[in-house]
């Protein structure tokens, strides 16, 4: 949602430049629906923690993007995992939806459980 927020604050400031100008038409108004009318679509991100908690340290990612013929989009070195934390991701915007649950230990021995997974969701406009 943060760009179309953005896309609309823009709108916005060329609107009262015109309603200044006295040149705000019908054709700007149209341009606004046609923003609102973008789809919003659910973007999802899987996060691998050494603790249960949004402070943890992120060990692994996944995310999953909703457009058609994109893969989850998986990032093998930590230096390209966008967020250091669970905390770096809700302060940009994502929100938790799934809480691992507490009681399942982080082993880094154990193959079939890397960490505590978290599964954050964020909204967000395209043009199709």
């Amino acid at each position: 949602m943060d760009r179309l927020v953005h896309d609309v604050e823009s709108w916005l400031r060329e609107a009262r430049a015109s309603v200044a100008a006295g040149t705000l038409g019908s054709a700007d108004l149209d341009r606004l629906a046609a923003l609102l009318r973008r789809p919003v679509r659910q973007r999802l991100l899987y996060l691998r923690a050494t603790d249960p908690t949004v402070d943890s340290q992120v060990i692994a990612t996944i995310c999953h993007e909703p457009v058609a013929g994109d893969g989850p989009c998986v990032a093998t070195e930590p230096l390209d995992w966008p967020y250091g934390r669970v905390k770096d991701a809700l302060l940009d915007g994502w929100q938790i939806i799934h809480f691992p649950s507490p009681e399942a230990p982080y082993h880094d021995t154990e193959i079939d459980m890397l960490g505590y997974e978290f599964v954050l969701h964020k909204l967000e406009t395209y043009d199709d």
